[in-house]
């Protein structure tokens, strides 16, 4: 039995860049709002949604070859327990040769990474094309769409002139103003593709609310100085952690900064009724000749410090920041159509996955379906050192963990045989005392054994056994459509199963991670280098049904993984929207801006990190 190493679909979600000019200045600009660009260009990946597996072809009692790529993150055993690791045991397979295609072969040439980019990049194209003609078929203004991320490599501006469209090429080399004057949309092609954003027009001009908020941070600082003097202990570790930890106010969703805005509010009105009382019992008689110069006998005056306290804390109020009316700009459109262009790239992302089986199952050479029996199998030989020495061989089937002999799953197919690996190890990890009692085939015989194997715990105390374990493989069939109707079916289909078996796994992955268990079994995380690495595996193999069922699978994870109700992310976005719907009222922009700025430093970290562990994966 031979298996790749199961990889996570990296997904590309765009955030739009905003281009400001002060003073000769350039100010970039990363728009948080889902208002201002609903999606980031950041790499996040999650969970071993990706799997991939290489059943080979019958010589000499080998097995048939079919690629199958599918994103299920319960798909493997964890690296003490994976099949893929051929690597170490050195064993040699039999494969025949791939059947290969001119197109998929012509992709190959130009190297196999360049290949896994350009599908990443074109599942991308199609998430981004779906969010910017949602937005253009509602007339809503868009300023750039573009493909990747980072230095452009050549753009074009669309502008409508005497009623006709006008497209002219983008000079990167002139001034800005030059290239923003029209209302045309630019399209762009960029340096770095594992990315691409739709930029909507901003709705109030940043540089000069930037500019406010600065100033009166400025005047806040000096202002909380003056509220610590007369607090106690606890608000004055309050004051403190409301302006210097931007993540815990993100945390916090914005309540810190709403007890310390109420706290300015009120020193504001202690300083009013403040200089209230000092202009009634302070009044400086001025000499008869100032009365005269001035038309009355006396000037009310307060002091100089209770005026400049005053005058401070007026200014360390936040700036009001004026939006622009106009109803073309997506901030200002109902809740419905801001909903449909969140909803746009996910939609446009499961569509292609279903273009892609419909295609397949009609005109392609049909979708494999490869059958398995109950049970797991031990995939290669035992190791001397391993617990399970002398007690399973290389062909065993497992039918039972500890006497319990369900080990099945409600799912079919490749779906219910990864998850059937997932149950028995989640059932010998979870293992406590005692030996682990295993209901086990041998090799081609019907009659079922018992057999006692004593295991190894980590630090964790999670049990292990040392073996290798692989789905119960029988055979692949090649499944094509009848008719249109038949086609349509299996194409629905397999696009729920995998739609539903990615939402699982990662559901799975980040329950896991929030209750501090880890990865669940069979679970791994991957980052963009992973991603090319296990994309380039499958261009490699000239096989256009592989690389059509890997595209599917990368639009399926995209358009799953958006679909959380995480901050920067088009499910976070599409909750601010829904419950604006709900309250009836606007939800205050710079506190969604500043939840997504939070969300989208997390994301940063988690891609730095799962790329750092790309990395040293392969070296």
């Amino acid at each position: 039995w031979r298996q790749y190493r199961g990889r996570n679909i990296t997904t590309a979600v765009t955030k739009k860049k905003k281009k400001c000019l002060h003073k000769k200045n350039k100010r970039v600009v990363l728009s948080i709002a889902a208002m201002k660009s609903h999606v980031a260009a950041v790499l996040l990946t999650v969970a071993s949604a990706s799997t991939t597996l290489a059943f080979q072809s019958p010589i000499n009692n080998n097995h048939v070859k079919t690629s199958i790529y599918s994103p299920a993150s319960v798909a493997h055993a964890p690296k003490q327990h994976h099949v893929s690791q051929t690597r170490k045991s050195k064993l040699s397979t039999t494969t025949t040769e791939l059947h290969s295609i001119a197109p998929a072969a012509a992709l190959s040439a130009v190297g196999s990474p360049l290949g896994s980019i350009a599908v990443l990049a074109f599942v991308i194209l199609v998430h981004e094309a779906g969010h910017f003609i949602a937005a253009r078929s509602f007339g809503i203004e868009v300023d750039e769409f573009s493909v990747g991320v980072g230095p452009r490599i050549v753009g074009v501006r669309r502008k409508l002139v005497d009623s006709e469209y006008v497209f002219d090429r983008i000079d990167d080399a002139a001034e800005p103003q030059q290239n923003q004057d029209d209302d045309g949309i630019e399209f762009s092609l960029r340096a770095i593709p594992l990315g691409g954003y739709v930029r909507f027009p901003e709705n109030y001009n940043r540089t000069l609310a930037f500019e406010m908020e600065d100033a009166a941070r400025r005047a806040r600082n000096k202002a909380r100085l003056l509220r610590i003097e007369n607090s106690n202990a606890v608000e004055k570790a309050l004051e403190n952690m409301a302006a210097y930890s931007f993540i815990f106010n993100v945390f916090s969703l914005g309540l810190l900064k709403k007890w310390q805005s109420k706290r300015v509010e009120d020193q504001l009105t202690e300083a009013e009724e403040e200089a209230l009382v000092t202009k009634a019992t302070t009044v400086t008689k001025k000499p008869w000749w100032g009365a005269l110069s001035l038309g009355k006998g006396d000037d009310d005056t307060t002091s100089d410090e209770s005026l400049s306290t005053l005058e401070l804390l007026k200014s360390a109020k936040a700036p009001d920041v004026e939006y622009d009316a106009n109803p073309d700009l997506l901030q200002n459109r109902p809740a419905y159509q801001r909903a449909v262009v969140l909803s746009g790239g996910v939609v446009f992302n499961i569509l292609l996955a279903f273009a892609c089986y419909f295609g397949e199952l009609t005109v392609g050479r049909g979708l494999p379906e490869p059958i398995f029996n109950p049970g797991v199998v031990v995939s290669q030989t035992v190791s001397n050192d391993s617990p399970a020495f002398g007690v399973l061989k290389k062909g065993d089937v497992i039918l039972g963990v500890n006497e319990v002999s369900s080990i099945s799953s409600s799912k079919r197919g490749i779906w219910g045989s990864q998850e059937q690996i997932s149950n028995v190890i989640s059932t010998i990890r979870e293992t406590q005392n005692g030996d682990i009692k295993l209901t086990i085939v041998h090799g081609m015989d019907s009659a079922t054994d018992v057999v006692s194997v004593s295991p190894k715990r980590n630090l964790d105390g999670q049990a292990s056994i040392g073996v290798m374990l692989g789905p119960n493989y029988v055979k692949t069939e090649m499944v094509r459509a009848s008719n249109v109707v038949d086609a349509v079916t299996k194409a629905g289909s397999a696009v729920y199963d995998i739609t539903s078996a990615t939402a699982g796994s990662i559901t799975k992955l980040l329950v896991g991670l929030l209750f501090g268990k880890g990865l669940p079994a069979g679970a791994s995380m991957s980052g963009p280098i992973g991603v090319v690495k296990a994309g380039a595996d499958v261009v490699s193999s000239s096989d256009l049904a592989a690389i059509v069922a890997f595209a599917a699978s990368i639009s399926v994870n995209l358009a799953v993984i958006n679909s959380l109700p995480l901050p920067a992310l088009d499910g976070g976005q599409l909750v601010f929207v829904l419950a604006e719907a709900a309250a009836g009222r606007k939800i205050d922009q710079q506190l969604q801006e500043s939840i997504n700025a939070g969300a989208l430093t997390i994301l940063l970290f988690v891609s730095i990190g799962t790329a750092i562990g790309d990395v040293r994966s392969i070296f």
